[in-house]
């Protein structure tokens, strides 16, 4: 397979997947969400349709949450260990911007052959052997859809569904400033193929647990608003999900970012050496990958996540100090 480092047109990946002859690993990275499982699953049927061996391979249990568990189909299953022949397989790893955040720690080359990496992240590190990185796409579930539409692949109900899922979820439902008329006419054709739009969005943003409800509010209720409002943080606790009876936070930085004069916004959860951390921004003069980034983590400019060591506290403390300083070098609001 021809190395292509600093990146890879969609012909290229095309090709590589197409020309391979031996089985496929698809895989997504930790802590998956909408965009993740979609491209996952939709990739997966998409080359099952081919005739295709096909292993979805993902290191954390379970693989898929609970809120996108209703997309799996009968017997369809993502395994948490890799195949015996995972050498001589090509892996094609979606949405996911860093190695480390696809295998947790493993050094990739020693777990599969070749790689291409499918995604929209600007900050992709480009780890495979063919990096299709389209950062101007919604979604990695948008680069799917035209990948398999370039490759000839007939994109079915069964496979617009998941990616419909990818592509709202990354945009906010159609909100967000990564949506294009290009993200519409995939959306479009995806429509066509006759998914029930309706009962999708109900599965995604009307079924709510009342314990992730709850957690919600007691964020809410405890947010600490910084810089004059334009900083708003949820920090919760293990105490906070016993009460709950939750630990599920999806959601809630960005219900964080819909409050009135908020610019960045952050949830904050204790995890094993410090505290996870999501962040959200509503304005192009906070970049928080670029935040992210400063501890490890990663993501977009409106949307990214890092693990921080130290307490609460202190990493309430670094972020004002860190958001502060790109809002006071940024245009006048």
């Amino acid at each position: 397979m021809t190395t292509t480092a600093a990146g890879g047109t969609l012909d290229e990946a095309v090709r590589a997947i197409g020309d391979h002859e031996g089985g496929y690993i698809v895989a997504t990275h930790q802590n998956p969400d909408g965009d993740a499982i979609g491209s996952l699953l939709a990739f997966t049927r998409l080359l099952r349709a081919q005739g295709r061996d096909v292993v979805m391979w993902h290191p954390h249990v379970p693989a898929v949450p609970g809120d996108l568990a209703f997309l799996l189909r009968q017997g369809e299953a993502v395994s948490a260990e890799l195949p015996a022949d995972a050498g001589d397989r090509l892996l094609i790893a979606l949405d996911c911007a860093s190695e480390s955040r696809l295998t947790g720690g493993a050094e990739l080359r020693s777990l599969a052959g070749s790689i291409v990496n499918i995604d929209h992240h600007h900050d992709n590190g480009r780890f495979g052997d063919v990096n299709h990185i389209d950062a101007a796409a919604s979604s990695a579930s948008e680069i799917v859809a035209v990948l398999a539409e370039r490759a000839g692949w007939p994109i079915t109900r069964e496979v617009a569904e998941p990616l419909h899922v990818g592509i709202v979820t990354d945009t906010g439902r159609f909100s967000y400033s990564n949506v294009t008329p290009a993200t519409f006419a995939v959306a479009g054709r995806l429509a066509a193929t006759g998914i029930d739009i309706a009962e999708l969005g109900r599965r995604l943003y009307e079924n709510t647990p009342l314990a992730n409800a709850r957690l919600l509010g007691t964020a809410l209720a405890g947010a600490r608003s910084l810089l004059g409002g334009r900083l708003l943080v949820g920090v919760l606790t293990a105490d906070d999900f016993a009460l709950a009876g939750t630990d599920e936070t999806d959601g809630i930085a960005e219900a964080l970012r819909g409050v009135g004069g908020v610019v960045v916004s952050a949830s904050i959860r204790p995890v094993e050496g410090g505290q996870r951390v999501s962040l959200r921004a509503s304005d192009s003069r906070v970049d928080v990958s670029d935040i992210a980034h400063l501890q490890g983590g990663g993501g977009h400019r409106a949307a990214a996540g890092l693990t921080m060591a130290g307490d609460p506290d202190a990493v309430v403390a670094w972020l004002e100090d860190e958001v502060g300083r790109r809002l006071d070098a940024g245009a006048p609001e």
